[in-house]
């Protein structure tokens, strides 16, 4: 395990406490889709896509320099662009309440949540220190 600094500790833990959150988000967004009483999932997802954003932020900026020397979550890292990948299939489709479904239960949400699991594992031993 990389010795990381006091302050890159911080970072890696509110990285992996925004996945968390995350997470949730996308639980809420796809159980609005079913249940009409949860209102807000289109602020939500877009909440979501912002958060997107700052990952590959985070990861480009600075995860990608702490852990340099760290095949397997540079491999993270890497394959985050798959969930970018399915977050931009849903460009032009917001309107369309059944196709935004379609993308988000089936595709988006389900990429995030395997990616997000996977490079936790990584960054559990720094998480947990």
């Amino acid at each position: 395990m990389m010795h990381l600094t006091p302050e890159q500790l911080a970072v890696v833990r509110q990285y992996a406490a925004l996945l968390d959150t995350m997470e949730e988000g996308f639980a809420y967004v796809v159980e609005s889709f079913h249940h009409y009483e949860r209102t807000q999932g289109d602020a939500v997802l877009a909440d979501l896509f912002t958060a997107l954003g700052r990952i590959h932020d985070v990861n480009e900026r600075l995860l990608s320099r702490f852990f340099a020397e760290n095949a397997a979550i540079m491999a993270e890292i890497r394959r985050f662009s798959a969930v970018a990948d399915e977050a931009w299939k849903l460009d032009g489709k917001l309107q369309d309440a059944n196709g935004k479904q379609q993308l988000v239960e089936t595709c988006l949400a389900p990429a995030f949540e395997a990616w997000k699991a996977s490079m936790l594992t990584h960054l559990r031993p720094y998480v947990e220190q």
